[in-house]
């Protein structure tokens, strides 16, 4: 029986030969019409990528017929693996059908040149192409040589272009605009200060936009927080010349630590409004001014100093923790409105507006710190009504021309008439400065960064007489 299936196969072995051989032939002649279709493509439709139903039903012949030559011999197993790496290189030397390179013009970019730019280069490569491809585009009109995709985005690039000149040239000329007005603001405070000098505030109120308005609301604001007109009369244990010491004293430490004018003004003004609703011992009166100058430097300066240089300067008298308790209690009583205008304030307002000269801000500036020693008097009147006081003052003592024109009337809000009150206080207060026990103040204006302000002597001629 053995014998018998052994020459079957053998039998079988020619015709399994002629099945190979004509599925070669077939291969060949798919191979054949294949290249035949390839050669002879037709542009204007594209042809399927990959083998065709034909080839697929090649392959699976193949395949099969593979498996039966394996198993009978490794001769015929090389031959249809043979067979099958050359459909493989054949398959891979198929060419794709050519697509027009137009659909992919669209996705160039050209950054660095202009519209008309674009099109000619555009139109040159064109004309440089083969005459194969150009046939792709055989009874096309001239206008349709570029994609409408790519059109599109010809005009819209253009239009962007467009726009962000437009916008461009818009923003140029507000900037040049605001620069010169920048400039015409900066030449008329040319007068006013020294550009190395000037603080952020100084800067805010040449601002002639909205010069009026924050004039206006530093006049309206000052009413709200303003301390009780006599308090000390309430208070048991303290004394007004207690609290001239104390102003006197923090003068010396602003000066010490280097402090603006405005950090004084401010802690002054956060005694009185404390020592207006509570009662404080004299023992604890220094421990008050420390704190408020404590809050005043965290408000007003950039590098405030730390709680153990306030608890040093008092000479180990009050600790840390009870600085920070009365700097507790006094944000409690004061409701933490710590902004509040002063008369530094309205005397920089002015003269910024009016273009006063730089000695007669320094010389209001010694006037209102003067002032400040006197609580029983000062508080009586507004920072605004000092600081128009003092601006008088200083311009009757250095002989400006007018004294009060009708543009510092216009400015202050105030006619001369209106300030005589309180001009005939800080005139006896810059009287009796030089036999004033407390000289912190005429000293620290006695510098030449003060232009020696606290030098200069009353004018004797009456002010109200001219």
């Amino acid at each position: 029986m053995d014998t018998i299936r052994n020459e079957n196969k053998e039998n079988s072995l020619p015709e399994l030969h002629k099945h190979t051989a004509m599925a070669v032939h077939q291969k060949r002649t798919a191979f054949g019409q294949r290249n035949n279709v390839i050669n002879n493509v037709n542009v204007k439709g594209k042809q399927p990528l990959g083998l065709t139903g034909s080839n697929n039903a090649i392959l699976k012949n193949i395949g099969n017929h593979s498996k039966v030559l394996e198993n009978n011999s490794k001769n015929r197993d090389n031959q249809v693996l043979k067979i099958e790496n050359d459909f493989k290189e054949n398959r891979k030397n198929l060419v794709n059908p050519i697509i027009p390179c137009a659909q992919f013009e669209a996705f160039k970019v050209y950054e660095d040149q202009g519209y008309e730019d674009h099109l000619a280069v555009i139109e040159q490569k064109h004309k440089s192409r083969h005459s194969g491809l150009a046939q792709a585009y055989k009874g096309a009109a001239d206008d349709k040589i570029f994609s409408k995709i790519e059109l599109v985005e010809l005009e819209r690039k253009q239009r962007l272009e467009d726009e962000a000149k437009e916008s461009l040239d818009v923003s140029m000329s507000s900037a040049v605009k605001m620069e010169q007005s920048f400039d015409r603001s900066m030449e008329v405070a040319g007068d006013v200060l020294l550009r190395g000098n000037k603080s952020s505030k100084d800067i805010f109120f040449e601002m002639e936009e909205y010069r009026t308005d924050i004039y206006r609301y530093l006049r309206e604001h000052e009413l709200r927080h303003r301390p009780k007109p006599g308090y000390m009369k309430k208070q048991p244990d303290v004394t007004s010349s207690m609290r001239t010491i104390l102003v006197d004293w923090l003068v010396e430490v602003a000066e010490e630590y280097k402090f603006h004018t405005e950090t004084l003004f401010l802690a002054v003004n956060y005694i009185d409004r404390f020592l207006s609703y509570m009662s404080v011992v004299r023992a604890k009166l220094q421990l008050v001014g420390t704190a408020a100058m404590f809050l005043a430097a965290k408000y007003e300066e950039i590098y405030p100093p730390d709680v153990s240089e306030f608890v040093y300067i008092t000479d180990d008298t009050y600790n840390k923790r009870q600085v920070i308790r009365m700097e507790h209690l006094i944000l409690k009583v004061l409701g933490f409105d710590l902004s509040v205008p002063t008369p530094l304030s309205f005397i920089t307002a002015t003269c910024v507006t009016n273009r006063l000269s730089e000695k007669t801000m320094y010389l209001s500036m010694y006037l209102s710190e003067l002032a400040l020693l006197n609580g029983d008097i000062c508080l009586d009147f507004l920072p605004s009504v000092i600081a128009a006081s003092a601006i008088a003052i200083a311009r009757h003592t250095l002989k400006e021309k007018e004294l009060w024109s009708d543009k510092l009337c216009e400015s202050t809000g105030y006619n001369l008439g209106e300030l005589q009150p309180c001009i005939e206080f800080l005139t006896s207060m810059f009287a009796g400065a030089s036999t004033n026990p407390q000289h912190a103040i005429q000293d620290k204006y006695k510098s030449q960064k003060f232009m020696h302000v606290s030098t200069l002597k009353p004018n004797e001629s009456p002010i109200f007489g001219q």
